[in-house]
Formats: C-alpha cells, structure tokens, sequence
C-alpha cells in the first residue's frame, strides 16, 4: 500500500472531502434493532458492519477511539480490531486514536501492535522525542508509509492547564509544534507533507492560523467540531490552496444522527456523512487559489 500521506493527498485532490468519521460507540446509541439483547462487542461490531459501507461513500478515513472499546474488555479489544479490519475492507484509511506515548521498547511494542491494525495513530508527546522516535520507524516509506498525529493544541477546555503555559516566551503547544515540524524534516514528503502531523481542536479558530504556520509541513487532524462546539467554517485556514494539510474530524453529528428506535438509521448516517463532506467541500473550495 501507498503511504497513509500519499494516499489522503490523492483522495482529497482526486475529489474527496477532507473529513474523519469518529468511531466512539456508546450502546446507549446504538440502533435498537442491530442485534437486540446481544453482548456489547457483538452489537458495535455489527453496527459498523452496516455503516461503514455509508461512510465509505463520503470520506476517506475513519477514526475508531479505542477507549469506547477497550471499556468492555478482551471483547471490547477484539471488537477494535474487527472494526479496523471492517474498515480497511471499505477502503477506509484508519486513523487510530490511541493517544499512547511511551519510551523505549514499551513505545516499540505499541507501535507494532497499533501499526499492525491502523494507517495512523494519535499519540501525546509529554514524555519527548525519543517516546515518538519508535513510530516514526514505521512512517518511513520504506517500511510502512504509516503516520502519527501528535496532540499540540487538545480541543478541550482544559487545553488551556497546560497548552498555555509559557516556555520562555512560546507557549508550551507551540514548543510541541515546532518540535512535531522536526521529527518530520527529514522525511520524505508527499504533495509537500510529511508523515508526522499533528492535533489542533477546531475549538480554537483563533490560533489555527499561528498554528498552521509553526506547521509548515504536516497534516492537520482537527477534532471538535459539532457537538464540542467547533464549525467547520472556521477552519479554512488550516487548508492550503489545493485544499490539502487538514483533516476535519466529526463523530457524534454523523453517528449518533439518529433516534436509536428510528427505522431509518442508516440512511440517516449517509445523509449526515454526506452533509459534513459538502460542508467541508465548501470551505476549501472557498479558498483562493
């Protein structure tokens, strides 16, 4: 396969919208009917059996949170896993939202498990470059085409605990940006990105086009928009002329559109998938070229 930063490129200019399909499953939410009374790894399983064909007609990629999974123990792992492999089957990339960060050889153990099921994984960088350095082994090209997405600027009130303080005059989420722009200079690039993007909450607009700047040469995978607040018609900025560099993210306002008793669930899905890839479409076909 492509490398994960080839592949996004060439879908997006080939007419796909720039959008991410959160996979966070709540049972609470989940339509009644997919497999009624059934044990909770069953039903998400089956769920996204259904729906990731829907998806698949609207986005590139999707983003399964394991923590929803991992909720329900060695059947929720395994779920995880048949949802990556249900999703790679659709011709979905997969962006795993793992958000681990470890050192040495407990990096390197994460790394080729979660490598082994997804295209991308989300990972935090508090404990420096060489809790990092085991994953950007497998964004080589040569031995994977992979890619990492590094939290820099979290979509969550209490970004602002940390992400703010200052580190001589930069405040600490600039520091990480300019430090995720390094890992990633010396790698191949693809349509002028390399493998080593990066987390920015469409939660703040206002710093996006700072941010955009410290991160010249890396994907953009921006969380938070719908229910956390954010509007994608904030987000321009993020998004070069050719509408590349950012990857809009959305979960709850496309799969959780319905009433879990409601008939018609997965033409709900489709509908709402299809909405947030117009609405992004519309926003990068706005910029000036």
């Amino acid at each position: 396969m492509r490398s994960f930063v080839a592949e996004i490129a060439e879908r997006v200019l080939g007419g796909q919208a720039p959008i991410v399909i959160g996979l966070d499953p709540r049972l609470d939410a989940l339509p009644q009917r997919v497999v009624p009374n059934g044990p909770p790894a069953a039903r998400i399983v089956e769920f996204y059996r259904e729906a990731l064909p829907a998806i698949a007609r609207h986005a590139p990629c999707v983003k399964p949170n394991i923590a929803f999974f991992e909720q329900f123990g060695a059947d929720g792992y395994r779920a995880y896993e048949e949802t990556c492999a249900l999703a790679r089957k659709n011709g979905l990339l997969v962006i795993g939202d793992i958000k681990r960060g470890d050192i040495g050889s407990t990096a390197e153990a994460y790394a080729d498990g979660h490598f082994g099921l997804a295209d991308a994984l989300t990972l935090h960088p508090y404990l420096g470059g060489d809790s990092i350095a085991p994953f950007l082994k497998a964004c080589d090209p040569a031995r994977g085409g992979r890619a990492v997405f590094v939290l820099v600027r979290t979509s969550n009130p209490g970004a602002r605990d940390f992400q703010d303080l200052l580190v001589g005059a930069e405040a600490l989420c600039d520091v990480v940006a300019r430090a995720v722009t390094r890992w990633g200079s010396d790698m191949p690039k693809s349509e002028g990105y390399s493998a080593v993007g990066a987390v920015v909450g469409a939660t703040w607009p206002q710093e996006l086009a700072r941010l955009r700047a410290l991160l010249p040469h890396s994907w953009l995978l921006l969380p938070g928009v719908g229910a956390q607040g954010g509007a994608v018609k904030d987000l321009a900025a993020a998004f070069d002329r050719r509408g590349l560099g950012a990857l809009v993210n959305q979960s709850r306002g496309v799969m959780q559109c319905f009433q879990p008793s409601s008939g018609d669930w997965l033409d709900a899905i489709e509908r709402a998938a299809k909405a947030f890839a117009d609405e992004c479409r519309a926003v990068i076909g706005g910029r000036s070229s």
